[in-house]
């Protein structure tokens, strides 16, 4: 794809991120008009219970999936690029991959699949016009529907994805799904109108169908699948995606003495070619003048060898100014299979030319074309490993150190770097993996999970095998030593886990419980501050005593009775029956210290309810003054309050949706949050100056109860607004998820931290650092951070895939290929 088509499919992706916010929105809007008239028609209290859940639940996850979507549907149209058949509607429902399942997940999967089947009627009349403009944009010669990047599958994938992250229960997704077909493919079908508008305004010509008739498509594949190594696979490719230089007169011919280089001037194309042939029946012998190249370097090696080397290492004040700039600013490090290596920690082959000579020891060995490739191979791959940016510069020292041990693999097996399970490919993965986790090379942390690793790589050089079982047995010291340092790391990070989830359970059943107190009839002008109370506190005390009960406090029955006996207690026309009100409040105000107690709430937090629950009872309280003169106050009372509370009434349930799980102080403390404070500078120079790092601190966390807000306003709690210019911001926020990897500034240093746990709500975020450290953040908090740069996050990818990709990706050719072919002797 040239630069020119990938520009305007960058703009169509665009198109489509600027359009969904709103487009989702809508479609939320009509499925909570949907829900509701449903449960109005609905004869059976199950069905309209769960419809009132469905709607509930849609409405406080309407912000967070409105952001969201956007940014993962970029994310799946980009990855369509490279994938066209991630997202089809075998995808959606693969019956390779059924298994025993409950009715519920069977049900969602064939709602999956009815959702993109009732799309695609409501998009035909644009959809087509869409696929042939597509395909004329991404270079087919004809119409392929399924590599359309923006087909309906791909909505309909990531928004049930979405769905399944923010809501728990299958029953309520399916009834999403149900409900939102038919609008979204209304609004899908103007956005594809839209997007082909676009398309042809560029002059994107549209692409047309073909036909193919193909006689015996399996002996065609076999017959392009090469088995046997030969000469005549030395392709050196393009001339600006070739051997060394990449460039080169693509006419000339190569001796076969090419083989016997230390320096490969094989290009990519031969080494695609060489992976994909398999282990072959058949070698290519090589000629003497191979074998007389190999011995002129071996010369020229040993003429290196008696001059001086000087080191490259930093030293003096140049080490002191690297190690002095932060470790998110420093420049990488050049490393290469040329780099001179420190020889007190590689011994002799930390010299560049002791590494070529045991390259050109090898190939002097070598019997077959196969076996010389597979060497050059192995020294390509680890050439590109060394120049990977994502590495700290001493692990890919590492990798330059180990490759004696990896070259004398390929005698005895020259393809194994294309075997994903090869122990010596596994090993320098998972070395590379595990380094992710640091960000400074001088760190005491990051020493000690190198020194292991170079004594590993160190005995392997040594051991001068050509059989993986070495690798393997490698491999398995260096897990045994990770898994034995992670254990503690993991026990705290295992308890801290264990308290933020058992909050958000209980808020998550909290709120279920909420709402179904809403629904009882006499909430109905009951006063503000007592369904409040029921909405807010009162639903967690609930909530815990199902989950997790405490002896000595009250059970679940209890707390709902209590909600019962408190209404009861407040209603007007029940002051009248002041006796057996009187009566029942010491055993209501028992049981609500009781439940509060359990929830770990302070007394100080639960005071002020208290002394507006007795100002309401306060007209009770004067007409039964002369029975209870001289008597002990009740409790949770500091006397008589004279002053009578106003009676604030509701005219109509009003659910609370708090932002964020609600925990207690001690809760806090349990689960290793921190709570810190925020220089008072950072307001007013939100990008300080390096100098000035140490009086940075990160931003505090709340530690109050949450103000409870109204139904109503709970999209608005659920996803805070962020500053639309600054839509990077909001793409790094919506990226975050358990597993990631961030740099941090806290206290003063940058440290490498992981995203452990994240609220099903997006409001908390629990990071964890080395030695188990957790920093938790609101997503307030979070936002401060990502806006002042001060939280990053650290790309990663598979280290040794991504390598093998880069050397045998071919560069698009103009016109017809032509290929450079070793000569061979007459």
């Amino acid at each position: 794809m040239t630069r020119d088509r990938a520009t305007l499919l960058n703009q169509c992706f665009d198109e489509a991120e600027r359009r969904t916010p709103a487009m989702l929105k809508r479609c939320i809007d009509a499925v909570m008009n949907s829900l509701q008239l449903a449960e109005g028609a609905s004869l059976h209290n199950a069905q309209r219970q769960l419809f009132a859940r469905a709607t509930w639940s849609i409405a406080q996850c309407r912000g967070a999936l409105a952001e969201t979507f956007p940014v993962r549907l970029r994310e799946a149209f980009e990855q369509q690029v490279d994938d066209p058949s991630a997202s089809t509607l075998a995808g959606l429902f693969d019956s390779s991959l059924m298994q025993l399942v409950d009715d519920s997940a069977m049900n969602e999967s064939l709602e999956s699949v009815r959702l993109l089947q009732n799309l695609l009627p409501l998009v035909e009349h644009s959809l087509p016009i869409l696929d042939a403009r597509m395909s004329s944009l991404i270079g087919l010669d004809s119409i392929e529907v399924e590599k359309n990047p923006m087909r309906p599958s791909v909505f309909a994938r990531v928004l049930r994805d979405l769905m399944a992250e923010v809501e728990e229960e299958g029953g309520i997704r399916v009834v999403w799904l149900q409900h939102i077909a038919h609008v979204l493919g209304r609004e899908l079908g103007q956005l594809y109108e839209a997007l082909a508008l676009m398309l042809q305004q560029a002059n994107v010509q549209e692409a047309g169908y073909r036909i193919r008739l193909v006689e015996d498509p399996e002996a065609s594949r076999a017959a392009s699948a090469p088995d046997v190594v030969t000469l005549d696979m030395l392709s050196m490719g393009d001339a600006d995606g070739g051997g060394r230089d990449g460039g080169g007169d693509d006419s000339a011919d190569l001796e076969p003495a090419a083989l016997g280089r230390s320096r490969s001037e094989l290009g990519n194309a031969v080494f695609q070619d060489f992976l994909a042939g398999g282990s072959g029946g058949g070698v290519q012998p090589l000629d003497e003048g191979y074998y007389e190249q190999v011995r002129r370097e071996l010369g020229e090696v040993d003429a290196l060898s008696a001059m001086p080397v000087a080191s490259e290492a930093l030293s003096g004040e140049a080490l002191s100014r690297y190690r002095a700039t932060p470790v998110v600013d420093r420049p990488g490090r050049q490393v290469s299979v040329d780099t001179t290596l420190a020889a007190d920690r590689w011994g002799h082959y930390g010299l560049a030319h002791e590494r070529t000579r045991v390259l050109l020891e090898l190939k002097a060995r070598a019997e077959d074309a196969a076996q010389a490739i597979g060497l050059d191979l192995v020294r390509k791959l680890v050439n590109q490993v060394a120049r990977d940016p994502l590495l700290l510069a001493p692990v890919r020292e590492a990798v330059v150190a180990l490759e004696p041990a990896l070259l004398r693999l390929a005698l005895a097996n020259p393809r194994y770097f294309g075997e994903s399970d090869h122990p010596a490919r596994l090993l320098v993965e998972e070395v590379a993996q595990r380094s992710f986790r640091y960000n400074d090379e001088f760190a005491d942390d990051f020493l000690a999970y190198l020194e292991p690793v170079c004594a590993a790589f160190n005995a392997l050089n040594a051991l001068e095998s050509e059989k993986p079982r070495p690798f393997a047995d490698a491999l398995g010291g260096l897990r045994k030593r990770w898994q034995q340092a992670d254990a503690v790391e993991t026990a705290a990070r295992e308890a801290q886990l264990s308290s933020v989830r058992f909050a958000e359970a209980r808020q998550q059943l909290a709120d279920q419980m909420a709402w179904e107190i809403s629904l009882r009839p006499d909430v109905f002008n009951a006063p503000e501050l007592v369904l409040d109370f029921f909405y807010g506190t009162w639903s967690l005390v609930m909530a815990t005593a199902q989950l997790r009960p405490v002896e000595g406090a009250p059970d679940i029955q209890a707390c709902r009775s209590a909600v019962g006996t408190l209404l009861w207690s407040v209603r007007p026309e029940t002051m009248r029956q002041s006796k057996a009100v009187f009566e029942s409040l010491p055993g209501l105000l028992q049981c609500l210290h009781s439940g509060l107690d359990a929830l770990g709430m302070s007394k100080s937090e639960r005071q002020p309810f208290f002394d507006a629950l007795m100002r309401l009872h306060q007209p009770l309280l004067s007409l039964r003054r002369v029975r209870v003169k001289g008597d002990q106050a009740l409790p949770g009372t500091d006397g008589e309050l004279d002053e009578p509370v106003k009676r604030d009434l509701s005219v109509a349930p009003r659910v609370f949706v708090t932002a964020q799980p609600w925990m207690a102080t001690g809760e806090w403390a349990d689960a290793g949050f921190q709570d810190t404070e925020l220089d008072p500078q950072d307001e007013a120079d939100p990008l300080p100056p390096v100098e000035q790092a140490d009086q940075v601190a990160e931003p505090s966390v709340e530690l109050h109860l949450n103000d409870p807000v109204p139904f109503v306003e709970a999209q608005e709690a659920v996803a805070p607004a962020v500053v639309e210019d600054q839509p990077a911001d909001r793409a790094v926020l919506a990226r975050l998820r358990a597993g990631c990897l961030v740099d941090m500034y806290s206290q003063g240093a940058w440290i490498r931290a992981e995203l452990i746990w994240a609220s099903a709500r997006g409001t908390l975020f629990m990071f964890s650092s080395a030695g188990g450290r957790a920093h938790s953040m609101t997503r307030r908090s979070c936002e401060k951070l990502i806006g002042n740069h001060w939280l990053r996050l650290v790309e990663t990818h598979a280290v040794v895939e991504n390598a093998v990709q880069a050397l045998t990706a071919t560069a698009p050719t103009k016109g017809k290929r032509k290929r450079r072919r070793l000569a061979t002797p007459a």
